[in-house]
Order: C-alpha cells, then structure tokens, then sequence
C-alpha cells in the first residue's frame, strides 16, 4: 500500500480523467504511480510531456534509454521501477533474462563495450553525482558516442532518478 491515498478513475477530476486516458493508451493501464500522483494533475501532465521529450529516439534510441533507466532503476532498488521498466524493454524485444541483468548487474550483461560505458556513466551519475567530471564525459565520447548522445544519457539518468526517489519516497507497490 503507498504512503498516500491514490486517485482511482472513478474520483479523477475530468482533467485527470484526461491524463489518465493517455496514460492507459500507453500502458494498457493507469499505473500505481500515477494513481498517487494524482492529487497533482499538473505534476503528471509534466512528466508525460518530459517523458516524450527525453525518451524519444534521438541520439541514442528508445531502447537503449530503456536500458539505462533500467540500469539507473536497479542501482536504486527501486523494485517498482525495476519491475514496471523489465516489462516495457520487453516491448522492444529483449527478453526478461536479459533485463533482469541490467538491473542487477549490468557490467555483465550481453552488450557491447559502447553500450556499457554508457552504464558506467549512468552508475556514477546516481552514486556520486558531484564526483562526475570531464574524465568521465570523455569516455563516453571515447566509446563512439557524440556530445548529443551524452546529454541524453544524462537527462536520462537524471529523469530515472527523479522517478525512483518518487515511487520510493510513495512507498509503491507492484501494479497487478
């Protein structure tokens, strides 16, 4: 149970009522978190619009976004996150075995060096966020990827994290 009272459909204001169809067009579903965010229309308004805005393809893909939330997720343990992001990187085709690697132990899971030096950053980006400075910046550039596949590495992790310190801080439970 969350540590705060969720908005069901059936109490939603027409605005939430709104959001919420958008929500279950996406998910099949109106997810826990958003139900407790509910109090809040403007709040998820924003992050959906945030969430179109960063996880979109661009310099890197969808999926490998996917994977770096999942990775970031991991490294929080924030088992909601965990269990909701398995399932949509099992929507671009990767298997559960794999996602359960990245959030456990992404250092061995079956992806090129390019792709981990982009979880490596992603793990210092949420340990030790005031310890990240250039060296850092440059082997991510080292690795092939350009200055814009860095920044969204970066609004990525940082999305990630804010959404972990919500659903942790809500004290969420797995949706059914």
């Amino acid at each position: 149970m969350a540590y705060v009272s969720e908005v069901e459909e059936t109490q939603a204001t027409p605005e939430l009522q709104e959001i919420y169809a958008t929500i279950e067009k996406g998910f099949g579903f109106v997810p826990h978190y958003f139900k407790a965010l509910g109090a809040v229309p403007e709040v998820i308004a924003a992050q959906l619009k945030m969430n179109s805005a960063i996880m979109e393809d661009g310099a890197l893909s969808a999926a490998v976004k996917e994977q770096i939330g999942l990775v970031v997720s991991g490294i929080n343990a924030s088992s909601y996150c965990i269990t909701i992001h398995m399932e949509l990187l099992q929507q671009f085709g990767f298997d559960q075995q794999f996602a359960r690697k990245l959030a456990t132990d992404y250092m061995r899971a079956p992806v090129d060096d390019k792709t981990k030096a982009l979880f490596r950053f992603a793990d210092k980006l949420t340990r030790k966020p005031v310890d990240v400075e250039q060296s850092d910046a440059d082997e991510v550039l080292r690795a092939g990827w350009s200055q814009d596949a860095l920044r969204e590495t970066v609004l990525v992790v940082s999305f990630f994290n804010y959404i972990n310190r919500v659903s942790l801080g809500l004290g969420l439970v797995e949706d059914e």
